[in-house]
């Protein structure tokens, strides 16, 4: 049986929240409910939704600051925002803060259900072009697609970001021993240390054959730091489990981008490539 979505409803309105949760399980759905959006963060903090239904106005933060906030912690989290109040707040408000879509109030539950399989659907679509077949994570499309939009968030915010590159060792020398299949398998592995190590909130891409990167969301140089020693010992411990005859190693390099002087996708990639580089000219040196 095939789980149900979940869904997290912000509504101060109570009548109006009981309506819409009662609408919501009626029509398949799990739903959580907070009437803040303190409370909905951290629900957020602790808990997966698929789907995020908020009013704009909240107590304490309107609905556009709420999502911002709410797709550090989820980034793949649709939003659908709702107010009576079109003429305070444009569509284009709604998508620029990171929403799927916008619904005026009044509305049926029935309108609601169709705009979240709607919305849905088209994410699915989307997932399917900007998603790495064989290892699960972003391909490049989608790396780019999302990690722009989070960088314009981390700039408006005066938030610094930090990237991690990571270049899987020797995968040359993996395809001509053990063929392409032995190579596509150590692919796989990295991906799934990176998930080991990282959260799922994290921007988690591979962009080239033997590439990959990682925007964690919301740390600071100490926590990407902690994150990377963390990484290396998951990949020790990997290759103490496994039956390969190679150990699987990645070379990283890091990059921060100061929103003081904001600097492009490109340019943090650049400074990451360069610093992995050097990382991986570095190994070659103390093996020889």
């Amino acid at each position: 049986m095939e789980d149900k979505r979940s869904v997290i409803i912000i509504e101060d309105d109570l009548g109006l929240l009981h309506m819409l949760e009662q609408g919501l399980v009626a029509g398949g759905y799990r739903c959580e409910t907070a009437t803040n959006a303190e409370s909905a963060i951290e629900l957020l903090s602790k808990t997966s939704f698929d789907i995020m239904l908020t009013d704009v106005r909240l107590p304490g933060m309107n609905g556009f600051d709420l999502t911002g906030k709410a797709k550090k912690l989820r980034h793949d989290m649709l939003v659908i925002i709702m107010t009576g109040f079109v003429e305070d707040f444009s569509y284009e408000e709604a998508i620029t803060a990171g929403a799927s879509d916008f619904i005026k109030k009044p509305f049926a539950v029935q309108e609601l259900l169709l705009r979240i399989r709607f919305v849905t659907l088209q994410a699915t679509l989307l997932k399917m072009t900007v998603t790495d077949e064989l290892t699960g994570l972003y391909n490049r499309r989608g790396f780019f697609t999302v990690t722009e939009q989070y960088l314009k968030l981390s700039n408006r915010q005066k938030n610094l970001q930090y990237m991690l590159y990571l270049d899987l060792d020797n995968l040359k020398g993996i395809n001509d021993t053990l063929g392409h299949e032995g190579g596509d398998h150590a692919l796989i592995e990295t991906a799934a240390v990176l998930r080991d190590t990282f959260r799922d909130s994290d921007i988690m891409a591979r962009i080239g054959g033997d590439e990959f990167v990682v925007v964690p969301i919301g740390t600071t140089e100490e926590g990407t730091n902690i994150a990377t020693s963390r990484l290396y010992q998951n990949f020790l411990a990997h290759n103490e489990k496994r039956k390969q005859t190679y150990p699987l190693s990645v070379s990283v390099g890091f990059a921060c981008c100061d929103p003081e002087s904001p600097c492009s996708i490109d340019e943090l990639l650049s400074q990451a490539d360069k610093s992995m580089y050097e990382q991986k000219r570095q190994k070659k040196q103390s093996s020889v």
